[in-house]
């Protein structure tokens, strides 16, 4: 980072170069660490990106700060001394987009093996993730403040800039679940602002107080509020490295529904809907991975993930074979 632009931007949130620590593990953006009057917060560089742009980073922030203002689990954005919740600088013909807020307690979530989870961890985490959710019933921006609907951008439920060209058969099993969903119930209950991209790598955890904090709402659309619980079964499954898959499966799921039940309702018709998203996810996986190279003996994600996995899709294969219904009424009853 060029340090001119950098003391544009550490300005801008009343700190300065040498008070900032460069952190690991930004995909896309640089991120600091700094200290604001007792507080630790995290400041974020966003370089020019077509995807990432003034008004959607803008639009993220609004909700985020919503959230926060709601006591919902997540890092409540910062102002800049300019009263900004975003600030574009301008350098050398360029956009690049600063913002900053508060640091997560905790350790990220990946670090954390599946294995080493307590049952009272997976409630924490529903309830985070229902009280999102339940706070997304509340809010009602105008039009031209509103993030756009989960088929209008690119995540892994809808990986848009890799399926031209993909094979034809994994395709059509994509249109075949789409219009599946298309015939979903859309309404307040089970439908809104929902996460989208809500996997182990996206929320730390503070095992001390089981809190669960969520980050990285850049892919946030509206969409299905099943769709969050259905990505966060679909990750835990793969990293998950026990021979009982259904089993740990139905452990983690229940629990989470626990969870997320005491801040939220589900309706009974939920449950099957985690079938087709889970399907959904799958083959959107597929089409974002099978054509890059990764050594499949790799104990990464892809490595896990792959293996087999075109024909478990072509033969129509159930990511996981639980009982969904079953799962839920259980989850309601125990609450």
């Amino acid at each position: 980072m060029d340090d001119a632009l950098l003391n544009s931007c550490t300005a801008l949130y009343g700190t300065t170069v040498s008070e900032i620590t460069a952190l690991p593990g930004g995909h896309f953006a640089l991120v600091y660490e700094y200290n604001l009057q007792g507080q630790d917060c995290i400041l974020r560089i966003a370089p020019p990106s077509d995807e990432i742009n003034l008004h959607s980073t803008r639009l993220v922030l609004e909700w985020l700060a919503f959230l926060g203002e709601h006591g919902g689990p997540v890092c409540p954005p910062i102002r800049s001394v300019q009263g900004n919740l975003v600030e574009a600088l301008e350098y050398k013909g360029q956009t690049f987009l600063a913002t900053a807020c508060s640091k997560a307690p905790g350790v990220l979530a990946e670090r954390i093996h599946p294995e080493e989870w307590s049952d009272e961890l997976f409630q924490s985490l529903g309830r985070a993730i229902g009280s999102c959710h339940r706070i997304a019933c509340l809010y009602a921006p105008p039009e031209a403040s509103r993030r756009p609907t989960w088929e209008q951008v690119g995540t892994c439920f809808n990986p848009l800039e890799d399926l031209e060209g993909s094979e034809a058969f994994i395709l059509e099993k994509r249109r075949l679940i789409l219009e599946a969903i298309a015939g979903l119930p859309v309404s307040p209950e089970c439908y809104g602002l929902a996460h989208l991209d809500l996997h182990f790598g996206n929320f730390f955890v503070d095992t001390a107080r089981s809190q669960i904090t969520l980050f990285d709402f850049d892919d946030c659309a509206y969409g299905w509020y099943v769709m969050d619980l259905a990505m966060l079964l679909f990750d835990v499954l793969v990293v998950y490295g026990g021979s009982e898959r259904e089993q740990f499966g139905e452990r983690f799921l229940e629990h989470l529904l626990r969870g997320y039940l005491s801040q939220k309702s589900l309706g009974a018709a939920s449950a099957a809907q985690f079938p087709l998203f889970l399907k959904l996810l799958e083959i959107g996986l597929y089409i974002m991975l099978y054509r890059t190279d990764y050594p499949e003996e790799s104990d990464g994600w892809a490595g896990k993930f792959m293996p087999g996995r075109q024909q478990r899709v072509e033969s129509d294969i159930p990511y996981v074979d639980l009982d969904f219904e079953s799962i839920l009424k259980k989850a309601a009853s125990l609450r």
